[in-house]
């Protein structure tokens, strides 16, 4: 057995595909997710449980510490998208979004990381998103969300210096059920649907979630801290170099026009 993982959001998705490798490299698996996977095997267990619930957070992690002990990889890996105008932006999502996407997270590094420091080993994987250098239109706290997962990230790995080890994966479109799980707005405005199309379109053409959990993966093996990119050539090389290449008001007006805004 080579260690145990924890991940969040490990029933769908990159979630599964990355749980299911794990497996076949020898780990236990425990995943936190408010739906459970169909998958089976001995080394995986499912901890059902919503991640919008914060507030007992805590303790659920208390508890899994004295049953399983401290894993020594976590993986954030849960998350969702509202694609909404903003003045229909659903109130309840401004909280359920940043809970899932960042205070959980947040929650998950706080109980766990020092934890990990006392004994000198661990990884931390937190997967944020392209999205934080070409933010998604309609997508406002999805965008913010993972754009605060990433800068948290960032700043751990400066103040842990050697344990545990921390990652910052800025992944770019992948194959999965996000945007089919995704809350829409029912609104006929002209601009959302172009937007929404080139979106869905995006999904069409990117890489399936075992190619994103071999990338993944790939970095967990590399044992560095640092910021990475994922998906296709053009998602995990261009984009991020042309970032550094082009103005911000350039970038906006290709942003806009790549989504017919």
């Amino acid at each position: 057995m080579n260690g145990m993982v924890l991940i969040t959001g490990g029933s769908k998705g990159i979630g599964d595909s990355l749980s299911r490798l794990l497996i076949s490299e020898g780990y236990q698996v425990y995943s936190l997710a408010r739906s459970t996977s169909l998958f089976s095997h001995p080394n995986f267990l499912q901890l059902e449980y919503d991640l919008s619930n914060v507030h007992e957070l805590y303790h659920f992690i208390d508890e899994f510490l004295k049953k399983h002990g401290v894993p020594d990889l976590l993986i954030n890996n849960a998350g969702y998208g509202t694609f909404s105008e903003w003045d229909k932006f659903p109130k309840s999502e401004i909280h359920r979004q940043l809970d899932v996407l960042f205070k959980a997270p947040v929650i998950l590094c706080q109980k766990l990381v020092p934890l990990m420091a006392e004994r000198k080993s661990g990884v931390v994987m937190n997967l944020s998103s392209l999205a934080t250098l070409y933010p998604l239109p309609f997508m406002s706290l999805y965008n913010a969300g993972k754009s605060a997962l990433s800068s948290f990230t960032q700043s751990m790995a400066l103040e842990y210096e050697n344990f545990p080890t921390f990652i910052d994966f800025r992944m770019g479109d992948v194959k999965t059920g996000f945007n089919e799980s995704a809350n829409k707005s029912t609104s006929k405005n002209l601009r959302t649907g172009e937007a929404w199309q080139q979106i869905q379109k995006q999904l069409n053409h990117s890489i399936t979630p075992d190619h994103a959990s071999q990338l993944i993966w790939k970095r967990i093996r590399a044992g560095k801290s640092g910021t990475f990119y994922g998906g296709t050539m053009f998602h995990s090389l261009l984009l991020p170099f042309l970032d550094k290449l082009l103005p911000y008001l350039i970038k906006r007006r290709l942003i806009k026009s790549w989504y017919g805004l």
